[in-house]
């Protein structure tokens, strides 16, 4: 009971400390980083997470270590792969697209671990392109059919600069093609001083570098973890005529084991709580909180909440990891209840292999 009651009593300070910070974050966050929340940003498939076990805990699990799918939430994870990591994912996004992700992280020894991730946003069917013709039957003509296509590359480091405190870093780069790349073009008509009318035609084709950085450190108090990240960092996007900011995110978590904060000694099982703030570029403040049960390091039960998200709320799914003689392999699925009757819940699949 005593031991309890000090746990409460730390937590509680830890909580009046950290209220005034939180009050001041955002405003903080802003000045360093520059930037206003203008409620639009160009390339939004760069904030997107990827592997159905974080998704499951509603993308909480800034913290989380050894695993390849680090990359896409805190690059500084990958420092405590002992060996090699991969991760593919898929998943079903909204209004039959798709996303498929992938993953692969090496540890160097002394050199570090390096890692290379991917995202790839399939749009499914092409999409039929018309345009305003009064001379035609319809008042419209076909001009074909066009293929959206966004995907993302990164390369990714990490290292241990002690036994408790990790640091990593990624450069990514991004490329959308709104149009799919063919004959179909974009076009503006503006008028010119002197009276007459201009028409121009754009493809919609953009690429740009953005950058992670992320931290990882244990307090040492019953494998107490924080975390920080800064995702996508890069300038702004021009398209027609306006420019938008890419979404870059600042990120905080904390994980650690329940049955180990409550100084409960268990050898079959675990019980892993993860809490991430997050302070988007285009959003107001937002948490992510999930939880994962795990029995004999074999099975595993997850759930989690998105708080302050437009359609997104619960997630649930679950894992079976076998030892196999490729090495560890693991199968997880998320599913993500999307709070609107105009779209299907999301499914999400991955496969992890450590070896």
């Amino acid at each position: 009971m005593k031991n309890y009651i000090k746990l409460l009593l730390a937590v509680s300070l830890l909580m009046l400390q950290a209220i005034p910070l939180l009050a001041q974050g955002p405003k903080m966050v802003d000045e360093l980083a520059g930037w206003k929340r203008a409620g639009q940003t160009a390339m939004p498939f760069l904030s997107f997470g990827a592997g159905a076990r974080l998704m499951a805990m509603g993308d909480a699990g800034l913290a989380i270590t050894g695993d390849a799918s680090a990359l896409f939430y805190n690059p500084a994870g990958l420092a405590y792969i002992e060996n090699r990591s991969v991760m593919l994912g898929n998943m079903n996004w909204l209004l039959d697209t798709k996303i498929q992700s992938g993953a692969v992280a090496m540890n160097f020894g002394q050199l570090g671990v390096f890692g290379i991730s991917a995202m790839f946003y399939d749009y499914g069917a092409p999409i039929k392109a018309t345009e305003i013709d009064a001379s035609a039957d319809l008042g419209y003509r076909d001009l074909g059919e066009f293929t959206p296509s966004q995907f993302v590359i990164g390369l990714g480091y990490a290292r241990q600069i002690s036994s408790q405190f990790a640091i990593g870093g990624q450069v990514k780069y991004a490329h959308e093609d709104l149009l799919g790349g063919g004959a179909i073009k974009t076009r503006i008509a503006y008028q010119l001083p002197d009276g007459t009318w201009k028409h121009d035609s754009h493809g919609a084709a953009r690429s740009t570098f953005v950058f992670d950085f992320g931290t990882i450190y244990n307090t040492g108090f019953r494998d107490l973890t924080i975390a920080m990240s800064f995702r996508n960092f890069g300038g702004e996007i021009k398209y027609e005529r306006d420019a938008y900011d890419i979404p870059l995110t600042f990120r905080f978590g904390v994980s650690g084991s329940v049955f180990k904060l409550l100084n409960k000694k268990t050898e079959d099982m675990d019980l892993m709580l993860h809490v991430d703030y997050l302070h988007p570029r285009d959003w107001s403040e937002r948490m992510n909180i999930g939880m994962e049960y795990s029995l004999m390091k074999m099975f595993y039960v997850r759930g989690g909440y998105k708080v302050n998200y437009s359609s997104e709320g619960l997630c649930v799914g679950g894992g079976l990891k076998l030892n196999l003689p490729i090495g560890g392999v693991r199968l997880d699925y998320a599913y993500k209840d999307t709070q609107d009757t105009l779209f299907d819940a999301v499914h999400v699949y991955s496969l992890n292999i450590d070896f």
